[in-house]
């Protein structure tokens, strides 16, 4: 009865353990999602894993070797439970067989290369011998004899030593040439030879988990993480067909990784958050007044260290995780009612940021070197006019001005600027700006001339007791070639006085102006030009001042 009683207690006891933990296995994972910001990403990893009942160690590679591990999260199918995990750096990893093949292959090019420029440095090394060789030989064959030579001999010799050293000079100059390519093209391969070398020395991060399995089954592991080593950066190529449409603003932007490993047809978002720069909202204190001594700015300092957030203790992906969700594309690139990449890209207005999800699949490369991604395209109504400040520079500039600009939703960044189909110049969007419009220089046209000259008969310089009065009399004459109406934006200046010994007046003889800015003493003309139409204007402005003063007038 005993002996029952032991066995059955025995077998529960077998039948309700936990199995022994089994041999760790190791499992390749893929990155299938990046979530790129502007410094930084958040990365999500699938792998997949037959466990067996109870404990399981699990080693997962192809992590990046810079992770925030407070950001990551790991979560998993048929209710396996993470009993522990251990996150390190594997500095031992091999190079991938590609790699590992080209280096290889660029290897036994340089060799090659270096073996032919050895012999060209051997053919170079000989010919310099055989010249020093027919120096010897032709000063010893005029002055060996005693005596000497005829002059027919002479010549004949002279011939002859003189067609050997053209043939030597002539070979010379085509193995250094035949060199100079050679070490030229052995500089290009052992560049990409140390670019394909880095390839292989990158460190890789490894998760070790301890996985505990109600059953025997397949698991899917979904990993995620923060990682600093990639980001991207936007910019713009604005496109200005002719004056008369509006301009076309491409968004686009420049997407760059270093974490290790290349990202092969992921699930990209490029996003404007910044979880690196989360702070505490600021909140005042007392202000006591105390006479300043070293202690008091020790306290000071060190109140801004407790306000000072660190990052470290961010949950990046709860963070992450506040975004608007947008519905998910099934992705088919076959469907005829997609005709651009806007039809791909999902723009998300989130309270705190800006998130461009793109329907399409990426491969950005971990080698750091930026892949350049188009976002989206945009069309904006400008008023373009046309403007000189002739006192600086006589060239007339073609302008355009986006109103309600910020309704475009633009990033700062720069922008590559077309007028016309030709290309003029970079400009760069400041998304930050308070101005009212977005000004951009197209750049000049001489078909709208525009000369300033000074009219002696109406500058003159008159002495009033101990004073001086000059009086400074300028024209402006502009001119519209175009075949179009156009509207002008015209500007001169006249000085400002910061001494009462120093009067300065804006004289009646000067044109009507459209504004005076009399802070800066700026005037400005705006008005409209018809085909071929011509108009002077006119800036009067007179200076008093004392005659032992000197001005720079």
């Amino acid at each position: 009865m005993k002996a029952k009683f032991f066995l059955a207690g025995m077998a529960f006891f077998m039948a309700t353990m936990v199995l022994p933990a089994q041999s760790e296995k190791t499992i390749a994972s893929k990155v299938t999602e990046a979530t790129v910001f502007f410094r930084g990403a958040e990365l999500t990893h699938v792998a997949n894993v037959l466990l067996e009942k109870g404990n399981n160690e699990v080693r997962i590679e192809g992590l990046s070797s810079v992770v925030d591990i407070n950001s990551l999260k790991i979560k998993t199918t048929n209710n396996v439970v993470v009993s522990s995990f251990d996150f390190s750096i594997d500095y031992l990893s091999k190079p991938k067989e590609q790699s590992s093949a080209k280096l290889k292959s660029i290897e036994d090019t340089i060799k090659n290369y270096k073996t032919d420029l050895d012999k060209i440095n051997i053919n170079l090394k000989i010919n310099a011998e055989l010249q020093e060789q027919l120096k010897n030989g032709i000063s010893k064959s005029t002055s060996g004899s005693e005596k000497g030579l005829t002059l027919d001999e002479l010549m004949k010799t002279i011939d002859y030593y003189k067609s050997k050293l053209e043939q030597i000079e002539n070979q010379k100059l085509l193995l250094n040439g035949q060199k100079e390519k050679l070490e030229e093209t052995l500089k290009r391969l052992q560049a990409q030879f140390n670019q394909e070398n880095t390839k292989g020395k990158e460190t890789s991060g490894v998760l070790r988990l301890t996985l505990m399995a109600p059953v025997a089954a397949n698991c899917t592991m979904t990993i995620s993480y923060f990682t600093a080593s990639a980001g991207w950066i936007p910019y713009f190529d604005l496109n200005v067909t002719s004056i008369d449409r509006p301009i076309a603003i491409s968004q686009k932007s420049r997407v760059f990784q270093k974490t290790g490993f290349d990202w092969e047809n992921v699930k990209l978002t490029l996003s404007t958050a910044t979880p690196s720069n989360g702070k505490i909202a600021p909140l005042f204190s007392a202000w006591f007044l105390r006479e300043q001594s070293a202690p008091v700015i020790r306290r000071s300092q060190e109140m801004m260290a407790q306000n000072t957030f660190s990052y470290s203790g961010v949950d990046v992906a709860d963070m992450i995780d506040q975004r608007v969700i947008v519905e998910e594309k099934s992705g088919d690139f076959s469907n005829p009612k997609r005709s651009g990449i806007d039809d791909y890209v999902i723009e998300s207005d989130n309270a705190l940021n800006i998130a461009y999800t793109i329907d399409l699949p990426y491969s950005i490369p971990g080698n750091g070197n930026a892949q350049n991604i188009e976002l989206q395209t945009k069309e904006a109504n400008a008023e373009y006019k046309y403007y000189c400040v002739p006192k600086l520079d006589n060239a007339t500039y073609a302008l355009a001005e986006i109103s309600d600009w910020e309704k475009l939703g633009l990033l700062s960044g720069n922008a590559n600027l077309t007028f016309e189909g030709v290309y003029v110049g970079a400009t760069y969007i400041d998304a930050n700006s308070t101005h009212e419009k977005l000004s951009l220089t197209l750049g000049t046209d001489n078909r709208v001339s525009v000369k300033r000259e000074k009219m002696q008969d109406f500058s003159t310089t008159r002495f009033l007791g101990n004073d001086v009065l000059q009086t400074f009399t300028y024209r402006i004459t502009v001119k519209n070639n175009q075949n179009r109406k156009i509207k002008m934006v015209l500007k001169d200046q006249y000085p400002i006085s910061t001494q009462r010994r120093i009067e300065v007046n804006l004289l009646k003889e000067t044109t009507r102006w459209t504004v005076n800015r009399e802070d800066l003493g700026v005037i400005t003309w705006e008005e409209d030009f018809e085909a071929g139409e011509t108009k002077v204007y006119q800036i009067s402005y007179s200076v008093k001042y004392p005659k032992e003063m000197k001005l720079n007038l």
